[in-house]
């Protein structure tokens, strides 16, 4: 990725920031999350957690392109590396970085032979939200919203011409999952997240999808 620190940075700006708005929220409305947090293994304070996942993904419109004839691949398993803070047992935030899918494709379109890479990676900025299932000890659901500045690398071969091309953008991105605490640290994670419209305004328009399994070990 292009800038990193920049873009590090403000992850963590805006991670302080949430924390700020939801202690605001609390004072103001007088929320009562007690009966959330006797059943969730956080006490109030912060926490910190971090860990890495398995994904399978796949973008969504890679496989789409006009008047295109044969095999076409587009999605792949790669990996993801996070890591979080725990403002209270309902409300966090998150960084990943995620190396997500190269979609290939070989074939024809029209009269002309075509072959495709298309890899997408980047940072994601989220936050997380905690719901704990009351009838199975140690279980609890995710949902999380946040965006994703991606990185977007392509080569094209056409009639052995090759075209290198490369972008760069933040989209919207929404998740779902749950994670199981195996013991005092590591938690069992699975999620699905679903990335909007990366490569938007080109060619290489795609929305992703995201499917993952890893560990976090957390400073309970």
């Amino acid at each position: 990725m292009k800038q990193p620190l920049r873009r590090v940075t403000l992850a963590i700006l805006l991670s302080f920031s949430g924390s700020v708005a939801y202690a605001q929220a609390n004072a103001m409305f007088g929320l009562d999350t007690s009966a959330i947090e006797s059943n969730v293994g956080f006490n109030n304070g912060l926490k910190l957690y971090t860990g890495g996942s398995l994904i399978y993904s796949a973008q969504d419109s890679s496989c789409e392109t006009p008047f295109f004839e044969g095999a076409c691949e587009d999605s792949s398993i790669n990996g993801k590396i996070f890591g979080g803070a725990r403002f209270n047992p309902m409300f966090g935030a998150e960084l990943a970085y995620v190396s997500q899918n190269e979609a290939d494709m070989k074939g024809t379109a029209g009269n002309q032979a075509v072959s495709s890479s298309n890899n997408v990676s980047g940072y994601q900025l989220s936050g997380v939200g905690y719901l704990p299932v009351h009838s199975i000890p140690n279980l609890e659901l995710m949902g999380k919203a946040g965006v994703m500045f991606w990185e977007r690398e392509t080569q094209t071969v056409t009639d052995g011409n090759k075209k290198l091309s490369s972008d760069e953008g933040i989209a919207p991105m929404i998740g779902l999952g749950a994670q199981y605490q195996l013991n005092q640290n590591i938690y069992l994670r699975s999620e699905w997240e679903h990335i909007i419209n990366t490569g938007s305004d080109s060619d290489y328009e795609t929305a992703v999808d995201n499917y993952s399994l890893g560990l976090s070990y957390s400073t309970l």
